[in-house]
């Protein structure tokens, strides 16, 4: 089997077979299957499995790493995976579905997290929901967490920082400027046009 390398870092490279990504090594290890011949080198079908499996070993403490550093989506380790550690598609769910067994990974708890973290910063129900996706969670988990964290009364506060926020802002302008300002303000942070009329008093 023929593979090449990549230079990563300096003491790191990337393995590729048939110019598909395998993972990352250590050029210590690496130097150890190539023979010195780090660049371009082949490998029997036997040998390269063995270089694969010491990838994997490598990749799934990589992960371990970026998990422990905090709270990761499924989604986030999917994609470190994949455009960090450039690790071989084939491998990826079977680390991912092993870190979900040890519950390393937790969609449902990541997603509770951020939500206390993003309504504790006043952010609103539309930019906690925006945030979610970007973290690529389920849709499901979004709206049973958003229903669970957001009622009425903490919507209100939420609106009620981020109204007098704007008004800190826009305290030097004309009332009419003013108070189109703080309505565009709002409305672009995902407050409805009502309710933000109404919080100005009509």
């Amino acid at each position: 089997m023929k593979l090449k390398t990549i230079k990563r870092t300096k003491t790191t490279s990337i393995v590729l077979a048939n110019d598909e990504y395998w993972g990352i090594l250590p050029d210590k290890i690496l130097h150890f299957y190539c023979k010195g011949q780090l660049e371009y080198f082949e490998l029997s079908d036997d040998v390269a499995a063995k270089l694969l499996e010491e990838i994997r070993k490598l990749s799934w403490n990589k992960l371990l790493d970026y998990l422990a550093y905090c709270e990761r989506s499924y989604g986030e380790c999917d994609e470190f995976l994949s455009r960090k550690i450039f690790l071989k598609k084939e491998l990826q769910p079977t680390l991912l579905r092993k870190a979900v067994s040890l519950n390393f990974i937790n969609d449902t708890r990541f997603a509770e997290m951020l939500t206390e973290n993003l309504i504790r910063n006043s952010k609103s129900r539309v930019e906690i929901k925006n945030k979610l996706y970007a973290k690529k969670i389920n849709e499901k988990i979004i709206s049973d967490i958003l229903q669970k964290k957001i009622d009425s009364k903490t919507a209100d506060e939420i609106l009620e920082a981020n109204f007098k926020k704007a008004k800190r802002r826009f305290s030097k302008l004309k009332k009419n400027e003013r108070n189109e300002k703080i309505l565009n303000y709002l409305t672009r942070k995902g407050f409805s046009y009502w309710e933000v009329k109404e919080k100005m008093g009509g």
